[in-house]
């Protein structure tokens, strides 16, 4: 079993790179993507961060059509609109009840409890719900974890949101996103670089909740005949 602390900084680290996967590519990742570094990095933090990996492909493109495909895929493939959103709420299968600015308030909230908040400046343009903010967010958690050093309230309070957040908004969209990229890769224009960085990151939350839940679970048992005001001090959500 890994050490959930002593494996924090790794856990942030791949939630980055995952992240970086799915933003807008430019130049620079199609670089590193095409020669084998991003992938390295990927791997290796994957095998530290949650003892598993996922084979992914190399790009075999230029990075005009690297490019083109990702427009196609996640912008805007079918009249204007993309074949597969990369926000949550556009998903009925995750949104089913709240307005969109209901649903957004969800993902702002735990944002700025833990003192970010959306970059709205030109180029920042991700929704809160963005796949890339979640994964960046989950990579924020972990940091603030490795960062704790060795106060364990903090530290068990940040694995707590992390599996929070995981159970309740990334890993269903995860499982969505998987299945919807396997639906769609036969279609021309559908980079299976995707598809597998998706699976990657599937097969990671999967990994990380078990982790999470058989530390906390253990954890809890010992707190809870504690001292009532270090149990409450453990809860970042006051």
């Amino acid at each position: 079993m890994i050490n959930l602390t002593d494996s924090a900084g790794a856990r942030s680290r791949l939630f980055q790179l995952i992240a970086l996967g799915f933003a807008h590519p430019v130049p620079e990742f199609h670089q590193i993507l095409s020669d084998g570094s991003y992938i390295n990095a990927l791997k290796s933090n994957a095998v530290d961060a949650a003892a598993c990996g996922t084979a992914l492909p190399y790009a075999q493109y230029s990075f005009a059509d690297f490019e083109a495909d990702y427009i196609h895929l996640f912008q805007m493939g079918r009249g204007g609109k993309p074949i597969i959103a990369l926000t949550a709420g556009d998903h009925k299968e995750i949104n089913k009840e709240l307005g969109r600015p209901e649903f957004l308030l969800q993902y702002t909230a735990w944002y700025k409890h833990f003192g970010l908040k959306i970059d709205e400046n030109e180029g920042g343009n991700e929704l809160p719900d963005h796949l890339v903010c979640q994964l960046e967010f989950m990579s924020w958690l972990s940091h603030l974890e490795d960062t704790a050093e060795d106060n364990g309230a903090l530290q068990h309070g940040y694995q707590s949101a992390q599996r929070d957040f995981l159970q309740r908004h990334l890993q269903p969209f995860l499982e969505l996103l998987v299945t919807e990229l396997q639906r769609a890769a036969d279609r021309p224009r559908s980079n299976p670089v995707h598809l597998a960085l998706a699976a990657l990151a599937l097969e990671v939350t999967d990994t990380l909740l078990q982790q999470f839940d058989a530390v906390l679970d253990t954890s809890n048992q010992t707190t809870t005949s504690g001292d009532p005001d270090q149990i409450a001090a453990v809860n970042l959500w006051g």
